[in-house]
This record gives C-alpha cells, sequence and structure tokens, in this order.
C-alpha cells in the first residue's frame, strides 16, 4: 500500500490532467457522434500518453542545464556565501563563498562532462567537480596565468602551481571564455575557448593514495601528521571563491559521459 502511496503522491498532478482528459472523452462519447472506434482508440492515446510522460518522468537524466541568469535558477545549488543574479552581466556572481556552491542533482554521477560560460572579474573562478560534499572535492582554480588544481579533503587543502604541471593558459580578466572540463575516471580534461577563437586543452589526473596534513596544538608544536585518503570517484560540480576573488557564470551543462 505505501508503494502506492507514494506513487501516487509523485505523479498526481500527471495522473489528475490524465483524469480531466478521460472525463472530456466520456463527454465526447456522450455528447457527440463518435464511433466506437474512436472512442477506444482516444481512450488508448490517453493511457499511452499517461504511461510515457510517468516514465519519462521517472527515468535519472542523462543531464542537467542551470541557465543562472534567473533569480530562481539557484534552487537546486546549495552552499554558503555570495552566489547570486548580476542583473547587468545576466549571469551569477560568486564571491567570498567558501566551501562553494554545488549542485544537488548530480551528487552521485561519476564521469561526466561540463561546461559553462564564465568572466573573470577579480583574481580568479575556482570550479568544482567530484564534490562528495562542501569538504571534499577537486577544484580548478582558473587564474588569467594558468589553472591551479586543489583537492580538498575533510577541509583541508592540498594545491598544485599551474606552471609545474603545464596548465599555464593566458586570459584576460573581464573577457568571457566558454570552458568544458570532463571528468573520466582519474583523468580531468581541460578545455577553454578564448574571445578570439583560439583553445586551450589540458589534461590533469587526479592524484591516488593519500594526502597527509599536520595538525598542531599550539603554533610552538610540531605538529602530527595525520593521512587522510583521497576518495573522489563520484561527486557534484559547482564553484568556489573565497574572499574578494570574483566572478561570474552562466549557461551550465553537466552531461553524462
Amino acid at each position: 500500500m505505501k508503494r502506492i502511496y507514494f506513487f501516487l503522491k509523485a505523479y498526481y498532478v500527471d495522473i489528475a490532467v490524465a483524469l480531466i482528459g478521460v472525463f472530456g472523452v466520456f463527454a465526447a462519447w456522450k455528447y457527440g457522434q463518435t464511433t466506437n472506434i474512436q472512442q477506444i482508440v482516444s481512450l488508448t492515446v490517453l493511457v499511452v500518453t499517461l504511461l510515457v510522460i510517468i516514465y519519462l518522468r521517472s527515468r535519472e537524466k542523462d543531464f542537467i542545464f542551470s541557465a543562472l541568469t534567473w533569480r530562481r535558477d539557484r534552487e537546486k545549488w546549495i552552499g554558503y556565501g555570495t552566489f547570486q543574479l548580476s542583473r547587468v552581466c545576466s549571469a551569477y556572481e560568486i564571491i567570498n563563498a567558501d566551501p562553494g556552491y554545488i549542485h544537488s542533482d548530480v551528487l552521485t554521477w561519476s564521469d561526466y562532462s561540463l561546461s559553462f560560460d564564465f568572466k573573470i572579474g577579480n583574481k580568479c573562478l575556482g570550479v568544482i567537480v567530484r564534490a562528495v560534499n562542501l569538504a571534499n572535492y577537486v577544484m580548478l582554480q582558473i587564474t588569467p596565468s594558468g589553472i591551479r588544481p586543489h583537492i580538498r579533503v575533510n577541509g583541508g587543502w592540498k594545491k598544485w602551481e599551474a606552471k609545474e604541471l603545464g596548465l599555464d593558459v593566458g586570459l584576460s580578466l573581464d573577457k568571457w571564455y566558454k570552458a568544458i572540463i570532463s571528468c573520466d575516471k582519474g583523468e580531468v580534461f581541460i578545455g577553454i575557448t578564448c574571445y578570439d577563437g583560439t583553445r586551450f586543452d589540458r589534461v590533469w589526473n587526479i592524484p591516488v593514495g593519500n594526502l597527509v596534513f599536520n595538525f598542531k596544538k599550539e603554533d610552538k608544536d610540531t605538529g602530527v601528521d595525520i593521512p587522510f585518503p583521497i576518495n573522489l570517484e563520484y561527486g557534484s560540480i559547482g564553484f568556489r571563491n573565497w574572499g574578494d576573488e570574483k566572478a561570474f557564470v552562466k549557461n551550465v551543462l553537466v552531461e553524462k559521459l
């Protein structure tokens, strides 16, 4: 009985619309001039349409799209800080948002492609992928000079500089770009299309094993090294900027690979 109850609760709108259609069909039968075959066909079409609608709604989508050009586009994003519509740029501004914002619909996704339009207003844009939660994720910090990968594990950070990984890119402030970031197992493919039509393509591998963090009770202590395993095989996408780091994003599309 509970299964039936929650099924009706999930699809009551579709069922109500179908019932209205059925009453319309019966009204046509009673007051119109329709043959038996026409009556059966119309009722069959109505039932089949209802079943198709319920099936399509119950399936997990292979993509999600968030335009980030209206205020209500924020409904599916969870996090802390400033992530709001800029009416001047017709995009969402992210600033002073730590640990950032992630999309609630793709928390269990693993291999996917993320694309979006962005403009750096000040310093950088932090792009989050494979976010298990707001304390564990991969962040690609896009700066004018390059892309700096970060890993956040239990709130602690490990980062790499762009030059040491060959992820240096020449970008300009206040120019719009299109980024495509694909996560395939342990590889992250990073593509950025510039305003002049040129494109940068880079690949970065998510490290495996443990990250060691040093914890101290006081500043003068040597501290204790504690390893934390990297477990980022799946997780959501999002954005993060700290302090006065500012950027604008819109047209966010996530597709399963």
